[in-house]
């Protein structure tokens, strides 16, 4: 549980950086790298959220027969799961904040789809009218 424990919390710390990446201004060279800063932070936390669950529950357990961990550890993993919400939260918040953004590029990327297919079908049409000719 303990080599969990570590691995949940780097993972925890990486969401923590591509939150604070998604937060900072965008290069002129990726206007979009918070939002993928973002996508990376919210799948670190759907993956977090149920195993840091498992851990807060044993933390919180009451009965003393079925303590799992010290007070020291108890302490640690709720602290853990409080930065976790917090993490979660601060997601949210940015991905409010970022919804014009996400649609600005979803914009963009029709537009070039619909470049493509419009390319693609005069390129099929010259090809059918070099064959007629």
């Amino acid at each position: 549980a303990m080599a969990e424990f570590k691995t949940l919390v780097a993972r925890l710390d990486e969401a923590e950086q591509f939150l604070e990446r998604a937060s900072a201004p965008a290069p002129a060279a990726s206007p979009y790298a918070p939002l993928d800063a973002l996508d990376a932070a919210v799948s670190a936390l759907e993956e977090l959220t149920p195993r840091v669950g498992v851990f807060e529950k044993r933390a919180l357990e009451k009965d003393p027969d079925k303590k799992v961990y010290g007070p020291k550890m108890a302490e640690r993993v709720l602290a853990v799961a409080g930065r976790l919400a917090d993490v979660a939260e601060a997601a949210d918040e940015l991905s409010d904040s970022l919804a014009p953004l996400r649609r600005q590029r979803s914009g963009e990327r029709r537009a070039e789809q619909q470049r493509e297919e419009e390319e693609a079908q005069a390129a099929a049409q010259a090809a059918a009218r070099a064959q007629a000719a």
